[in-house]
Formats: structure tokens, sequence, C-alpha cells
């Protein structure tokens, strides 16, 4: 199986969301959302592992995020997850692999993106993901996700000159990340996850990410046809079907859980 196919596969096994998206790419474009896709996938399930506490989740992602920023090899990445390659998940061990899946004149922008939230999400894990106020709430979805927009944006430029609206696309992935909190609640909630700012319930949550939705409508409806209208637009389809059913039904948020979980929740 070649790594390509490889990929693929591995994308298949964590989403059906944007698998579809991510295959149905043209060359270069392909190789790109596929490289980030499963780069994103691996630090998001160090920063998501149940069995590592937030120091040991820090120094690993920030290990990645160094890699990333030098003329790194594979044996690289082996050194820093040796003391938990046993525990750690097949995408995040193979981070070598996937991240020179790009072409050589855009991979280099790609992990840029990965290595500045790998740095990020290290300081959520030391912080135990506290999150408080809504610009707490804010500084969180744009770590996760307005900046993986941006990099998106900067792959349909270079693949065929499509512009877009940057402004508009931090709030498309706000609105994907908040949607995800929104919709995941009672499962989150289960297992001890808050990413909610403190005293919320469902309608404050409903308005934060209704408040995205509007920008995030504009940077979907102003792209072209052609790949990054493919990308964009059908998973957003799918999550304001979601958010509409929502809105018609009760809201009240569940009890809070006991603590603060260090799993997150990812837009991808």
């Amino acid at each position: 199986m070649s790594l390509l196919r490889d990929a693929h596969a591995m994308i298949r096994d964590y989403s059906t969301t944007w698998y579809e998206p991510v295959v149905s790419m043209p060359p270069g474009l392909n190789e790109a959302t596929t490289c980030a896709y499963l780069c994103m996938r691996g630090i998001d399930e160090i920063e998501d592992h149940p069995g590592l506490d937030g120091a040991t989740k820090a120094r690993l992602l920030e290990g990645v995020a160094r890699i990333w920023q030098t003329r790194y090899s594979q044996a690289d990445f082996s050194s820093v997850f040796r003391e938990h390659a046993a525990v750690l998940p097949e995408v995040s061990l193979r981070l070598g692999e996937w991240s020179v899946l790009a072409a050589p004149e855009i991979g280099p922008r790609v992990l840029e993106t990965f290595a500045a939230m790998a740095e990020r999400m290290a300081d959520w894990a030391r912080a135990d993901f506290a999150i408080h106020t809504e610009n707490d709430l804010s500084r969180y979805t744009y770590a996760v996700s307005g900046t993986l927009v941006l990099m998106l944006s900067d792959l349909w430029a270079w693949h065929d000159n499509t512009r877009t609206n940057r402004t508009h696309g931090i709030a498309y992935g706000r609105a994907l990340q908040s949607a995800n909190i929104l919709i995941d609640q009672a499962t989150d909630a289960s297992r001890g996850v808050d990413f909610w700012p403190d005293g919320w319930q469902a309608d404050d949550m409903l308005r934060y990410v209704r408040t995205e939705l509007t920008p995030a409508t504009a940077y979907v409806d102003a792209l072209p046809p052609g790949p990054a209208r493919t990308f964009c637009a059908e998973p957003f389809t799918r999550y304001r079907h979601a958010l509409a059913q929502i809105g018609m039904a009760p809201r009240a948020r569940p009890p809070a859980p006991p603590k603060r979980s260090e799993m997150s929740r990812q837009a991808w």
C-alpha cells in the first residue's frame, strides 16, 4: 500500500465527515490536505490522551513542534515518543511519515501551522484546558481551528489562486469548533470534558456559534466552484443542519462534570 493510500485509510478510521472532502481533492491538494488532517489528528491524539498527564502532553507536543521547525528526520520523532510509544496511537507515532506528504513548495506552510498549534496545545495542557470566559473560548477555538482555516486558505491560493477573506475564514473555523462543543455536550460531560465558559448554558453557546456563523457563511458562499468549495461546503452544511435541530429542541446544559478533562474537541 502506498503512503498516500495508507494515509487515506487512516483518515477514514477517524472521520466520516472529512474523509470524502480530503480524498476528493485533486493531485497536490490531495496530498497537502491529507498531510494537514493527519498532522492535526496526530497532535490532537496526544492532547486528548486519557493516560497522560498535562505535563507529559506538553512535553511531547513541544517536542513535535520543535522537530517541525528544524531539518528533521524520522528518527527525531521516534526519539520524542520513545518513552510513551507503547501508549500513543499509530496516527501520532507516524507523524514523521505524514509530515512529508505535502509537496515541498507548500509543505512548510502546512507544518508551520501545526508547529504553532502543538505549542498552543501544550500551553492548554499545562493549564488543564481551563476555559472560564468567552475570551478563553475564542482563544481556544482560534488556536485549534481558526488557524487551520488560515492554512487551508493558503492551500486554495497556492493551488488555483482562489482568494478568500481570512477574517471570515477564522469565523468558519470557530463556528465548526464551537458547534462541536455544543453538539457533543452530553457525550463530553459523561467523559468529564468541559470547554464551556463558567456559567454558560446551551443558549449561550448557541449564541456564540450563531455569531460566528454569519461570517462563516460568507466565507463559504464566496468560494468559487472548485476544490475549496467542495472541501468546505458539505461539512458546513452538515453542521448547520445539526445546529438547526438543536435550535428547535429544549436547550439545557447537562450538569457540569466533576473536573475538567484533558480531552479536546476538534473541528476535524
